[in-house]
């Protein structure tokens, strides 16, 4: 028996249009598609489904009170973290360990998190190396 993989993350939104753009053109997931009423994106590793909420859906939590959030590495942090600037996403912390107050104008040159539309925490870094466990990634 294998170790499990986590291959699939849904998300509810409160806005699916807006979160797949922040998804597709900030992060740079591929879209594949409307799947009922969300739509189904991909890392090519991971499937990621945006709903809409059921329900009338409670605030976002602050960072550090949210009950989970999660991690993605990329080629580049600094350039991605511009272009997530340019499109508006909010980063609340510079260096995803140490968890410091983003400041203004400053481009992280490690990690960072970013709230998506949603109030969703993202850690982002291009450390391959981040997350113990997991391997070494190509």
């Amino acid at each position: 028996m294998g170790i499990p993989r986590i291959r699939h993350l849904a998300i509810r939104s409160r806005d699916v249009d807006r979160a797949v753009r922040f998804y597709r053109d900030g992060l740079g997931f591929k879209e594949i598609g409307w799947r009922g009423n969300g739509v189904d994106l991909s890392d090519e590793t991971l499937n990621l489904t945006i709903l809409p909420f059921v329900d009338s859906p409670a605030p976002a939590p602050a960072e550090g009170s949210e009950q989970i959030h999660f991690g993605i590495v990329v080629d580049d942090g600094p350039s991605l973290y511009l272009r997530l600037r340019e499109l508006g996403v909010l980063s609340v912390r510079h260096d995803i360990k140490a968890r410091n107050e983003a400041v203004e104008g400053v481009v992280p040159a490690g990690s960072y998190k970013v709230l998506d539309p949603d109030g969703n925490v993202i850690d982002i870094t291009a450390n391959r190396n981040e997350w113990r466990g997991v391997g070494n990634l190509p």
